[in-house]
């Protein structure tokens, strides 16, 4: 019976057009046109130095590093910056009203902000170059926390690197590199796109809570008709439980590899030297957003188009503090939020793919698997307790 259920689940997924269209054609689709529209972020096309206005502040002074980035893309025969140095923020707001800059670059609270009067590629720009400074930062702070003396020499290199002169300064990925580019942990290039991808990946996993509703109401008798007839049937609920999720990780694992399949093979990002473990990682996400869509069908009283609308919405706040929509938010919750984002499943997935992109060491990879697999056990943990508690005066 238990292999029945398992393959007639499979059955039912396959045939089912949402389950196809959310979780295989959407989240390829999505990768598509991320790489149409930030695959020119990594190319080494040529662009105009675009003019940008930095505050003057003793907070700024404070971001030491911030300045020596910003000093070395102004530098070169074809520099990316243009800086003017404002004493205070009316006078760089005056100054891009006056359209003589494309934005200025304040800190203030701590973290460095840019402000733009529009978007067009100066601003891109612009923007991308604060964002790596930002993931920068945090790669140094991370390593600091995890092996001092290791993030002590990568520092001393960075500086030197920050404030050497690179002949191709010409455009953002090249002109970052001499910032950034002695960060790189394993060797692979750092690229400013992956997380995405990565944040994308993510939220296909907690897209697997779709799944999770379907297993729950195929065994609540007031859910379904399945429902009340599973229920009536001699066989144990908690097996019925386990051969439906188990059917349903099956389908969702399958449609997160073929996804990383296509983003590493017919899109060209990289999940490192370790693809393995980058499936394993999908793996324990789809497992963690399974277990995630099981516990919101819990309520009986909700209906399917309640419980899918709270999936869905749940599922895009992670992915948006994961950085699907806005690069560097990761990192910003990361750095003030801690527990909210250790406690995110779309920024842990996320993470543990960045991690066998950029290190070498698993110790920070098996802590965000660790994270998966204990919220999957607990929200599978109180499905079945409360299924198996479930009564019915009739049917």
């Amino acid at each position: 019976m238990f292999g029945n259920i398992y393959w007639k689940y499979i059955l039912r997924a396959v045939r089912s057009r949402d389950m196809v269209i959310w979780t295989f054609l959407f989240p390829i689709l999505l990768a598509t046109l991320f790489h149409f529209s930030l695959g020119k972020l990594e190319e080494t096309d040529s662009f105009e130095t675009v003019p940008v206005a930095v505050v003057q502040s003793r907070e700024l002074d404070m971001e030491m590093y911030l300045g020596q980035m910003l000093e070395s893309l102004e530098e070169g025969d074809s520099p990316v910056l243009e800086i003017t140095r404002a004493a205070d923020a009316e006078e760089a707001e005056e100054l891009l009203k006056e359209e003589q800059v494309k934005g200025y670059i304040a800190v203030e609270d701590g973290a460095p902000k840019l402000y733009v009067r529009e978007n067009g590629i100066s601003e891109t720009i612009l923007k991308n170059v604060l964002d790596r400074y930002i993931q920068t930062k945090d790669t140094v702070m991370t390593m600091i926390r995890e092996n001092p003396g290791a993030a002590l020499a990568m520092a001393e290199t960075a500086v030197q690197g920050m404030s050497a002169q690179g002949e191709d300064s010409q455009n953002t990925g090249d002109s970052s590199e001499s910032f950034i580019g002695n960060l790189e942990l394993s060797g692979q290039k750092p690229s400013v796109t992956a997380n995405y991808y990565y944040a994308l990946l993510g939220m296909l996993c907690l897209f697997g809570g779709f799944h999770g509703l379907v297993v729950v109401e195929s065994l609540q008798a007031n859910l379904s008709p399945q429902g009340a007839r599973n229920t009536l049937s001699p066989g144990n609920r908690y097996k019925l439980f386990c051969a439906s999720y188990l059917g349903a990780l099956t389908i969702q694992f399958i449609s997160a590899a073929v996804s990383m399949c296509y983003i590493q093979f017919v899109l060209g990002i990289s999940f490192g030297s370790q693809f393995g473990y980058a499936l394993a990682a999908a793996f324990a996400g789809s497992m963690t957003g399974i277990a995630f869509g099981s516990l919101i069908a819990l309520p009986s009283k909700w209906k399917g188009g309640v419980k899918t609308g709270v999936l869905v919405g749940v599922s895009l706040i992670c992915s948006f503090f994961a950085g699907l929509m806005v690069g560097g938010v990761n990192y910003l919750v990361d750095e003030y939020l801690p527990v909210l984002s250790k406690l995110n499943p779309a920024a842990r997935i996320s993470d543990a793919f960045y991690c066998l992109y950029y290190y070498e060491d698993h110790t920070r990879y098996f802590r965000n698997i660790g994270i998966l697999l204990v919220m999957s056990v607990v929200f599978s943990g109180i499905c079945v307790v409360f299924i198996r508690r479930n009564q019915y005066e009739s049917i």
